[in-house]
């Protein structure tokens, strides 16, 4: 490790300085303000107050700044306690101060006037407090003036009404779309930059691991959620023009992009030296020009979108780390120094303005070259994965030329589909599942394609066994349980403990308990004698969508990707449902979340497997039927 010893600096490379700048860069000016203490200043976003003062936010000590800029005095509001980690601050409508808290979920707002801080959830109620409120955005011209914001730790948008407080979830898209670990705004699919249209009012957001942007009509109760993949990767803090065009940054790509609405094509920007660039946030000033971080060299960038030309111009310091773009009203463009001080050149946080010149210089420019995508591309797509052969394509041609069944001529489609599968056993039914979603996804406008499902179903269900993948059985038995019904009333001298046995391999366990031991993902079967003896309880295991308990109801998901979930629901939450499609296989939840569904329905169908007694003889089946109905059903200590 020589980069950790001493003579290893020795062997580091001159650092060379860029030439310096010329025409407009040069005739800039760029003031700097030192903010807080030593070693203290993380400043992660700033906002200009109606008061006249330049407003930052401390999100390493929980601190708001305020700063004279004639002055230079700086007055520091300690936020509240149980409100933790500002990160993004704006102006609200009546001149008050809003701030996410990222790290306690909650949202404050602030009267410069009375000095006063009043902190709410971010989340709907009665949530106290939401995942990881990132950035925030009003719309003057809203005469609600709500407060949007993003949660990085979820996937959702969120508004806040400014007076009632009452907190609205608007739930977004997650199909196709890469996820990530970590904690905070690194986990998740992570809904990032947010902005409003100032043409239609449309609320407009990024996902930065997702890579996504999207669109929220505030007018639909749910939104009507609309997204698209930039042709880039990282799409981070947005702003819409006022012309409505959307542009964005492209944190993992080095470039930026503007998004028409109208056309949904993307025409995107690289940045000088583009593979070090890290574009972390833009905004669009009053006359439409395009202002971008450039976070990784210290510099801010203007882009003339009529010229297609770049100007650089270099920060006081190095490692000043911008994420966030304000201007005034005079036009002087606004930013902080966020990366943690020890970092930075001078160790201190700063409050950085550039103001321009009356008449602007032509030269020293960069002229960039445009490229564009229409709304079909696949670059950027970070849950693109390489193209290969559809699965069983062939098969699926063959089935599509079968001829309907008879008996399903007249007949309702889903109480056709409902009796057949009852006809069919847990395997097939798995395997009907399988193909379907294997057909959708290689046919997607013929998702719900009914017929065709159809002729899935009958394929499957005309299909023998073991052409169907599946466990290799032990001994297959072909029982007659016709005849098993004469002697199920007769169990007085069957032997328990080999019941307890077939309790046992036959998976009973895994869904049912007996005397408070096994599973709880079917009916309790200690008092199941009660209910169903003899007979009934042979069919109840024979044919167990005979009488199904109404707390044991499959469920049938169709979710927006596609997929037909149908199985069990073992635990329901306001964001999420959990599904076990496989009794056989209790431990392989599946967490849905409700944002995703697009159906949902109670099947007719049992949730328990058909066919578990296949392997046993008659005398095995009469020793279980007796094992269960007997008081002394309790099941061995060791098991």
């Amino acid at each position: 490790m020589e980069t950790y010893k001493g003579d290893a600096v020795k062997q580091w490379p001159t650092f060379v300085p860029p030439p310096a700048p010329t025409g407009l860069a040069a005739a800039a000016t760029i003031t700097m303000w030192e903010m807080d203490e030593l070693l203290q200043g993380s400043f992660h976003d700033l906002e200009l107050g109606r008061d006249g003062r330049v407003y930052a936010v401390n999100i390493q000590n929980g601190k708001l700044i305020a700063l004279d800029t004639e002055s230079g005095e700086q007055t520091t509001y300690k936020y509240p306690k149980g409100a933790y980690g500002p990160h993004s601050i704006e102006t609200a409508n009546d001149g008050s101060l809003w701030t996410t808290m990222c790290a306690s979920g909650k949202m404050v707002r602030f009267d410069f006037n009375t000095e006063q801080f009043e902190t709410y959830s971010s989340a709907e109620a009665p949530k106290t407090r939401g995942n990881y409120p990132h950035t925030l955005r009003i719309n003057p011209s809203d005469p609600e003036g709500l407060i949007w914001y993003t949660d990085a730790g979820s996937n959702s948008c969120f508004s806040i009404h400014p007076t009632t407080h009452v907190v609205k979830e608007y739930k977004l898209l997650d199909a196709g779309q890469a996820t990530a670990a970590g904690r905070g705004e690194s986990r998740g699919i992570t809904p990032y930059g947010i902005d409003f249209s100032p043409v239609d009012g449309m609320i407009w957001y990024s996902k930065l691991n997702g890579n996504r942007i999207g669109r929220i009509d505030p007018s639909v109760d749910d939104g009507a959620i609309k997204e698209w993949n930039p042709p880039f990767r990282g799409p981070r803090r947005l702003h819409v023009a006022p012309d409505g065009m959307i542009w964005v940054p492209g944190f993992g790509s080095g470039v930026f992009g503007k998004f028409d609405p109208t056309t949904e094509r993307w025409t995107v920007y690289e940045l000088p030296d583009a593979e070090n660039q890290i574009p972390y946030a833009l905004n669009i000033d009053k006359d439409g020009i395009v202002w971008v971080c450039g976070t990784g060299n210290d510099t801010i960038n203007r882009f003339d979108p009529v010229t297609e030309t770049l100007v650089e111009f270099r920060l006081p310091t190095r490692v000043s780390y911008t994420r966030e773009i304000e201007f005034d009203d005079e036009g002087n463009v606004w930013t902080s120094t966020s990366g943690p001080a020890r970092h930075m050149e001078r160790g201190v946080g700063a409050v950085i303005c550039i103001s321009l010149p009356d008449t602007l210089p032509t030269n020293g420019g960069t002229q960039l070259i445009a490229k564009t995508y229409d709304g079909n591309h696949d670059v950027g797509n970070l849950a693109v994965v390489p193209k290969r052969r559809p699965p069983n394509q062939g098969l699926f041609q063959k089935i599509d030329q079968s001829p309907l069944p008879a008996a399903y001529h007249g007949k309702n489609h889903q109480e056709y589909v409902d009796t057949r599968m009852t006809e069919l056993s847990s395997l097939q039914r798995q395997q009907v599942n399988k193909l379907w979603q294997q057909f959708r996804r290689q046919n997607p406008k013929r998702s719900r394609d009914g017929q065709m499902f159809i002729r899935i179903l009958e394929h499957v269900g005309n299909t023998e066994l073991d052409a169907i993948p599946t466990r290799k059985f032990v001994k297959k038995w072909k029982q007659n349980y016709r005849e098993l019904i004469t002697q199920v009333n007769h169990l007085e001298n069957r032997s328990l403990d080999n019941g307890r046995y077939v309790f046992e391999q036959a998976a009973c366990s895994r869904c049912h308990s007996i005397g408070g031991k096994g599973a709880k993902y079917g009916p309790d079967l200690t008092a199941v004698s009660k209910r169903f003896q003899g007979s009934k309880l042979l069919l109840q295991l024979v044919n167990p969508s005979q009488e199904i308990h109404k707390d044991f109801k499959t469920q049938m998901i169709l979710v927006d990707d596609g997929r037909l979930l149908t199985g069990l629901v073992v635990n329901e939450t306001p964001d999420h449902v959990e599904i076990v499609q496989n009794l056989l296989r209790p431990e392989n939840i599946e967490r849905i979340q409700k944002s995703a569904i697009e159906e949902r329905k109670v099947a007719d169908v049992s949730s328990m497997p058909s066919g578990l007694l296949d392997t046993f003889t008659a005398e095995d089946i009469l020793d279980l039927l007796a094992f269960v109905e007997s008081s002394k059903a309790i099941p061995a200590t060791n098991q």
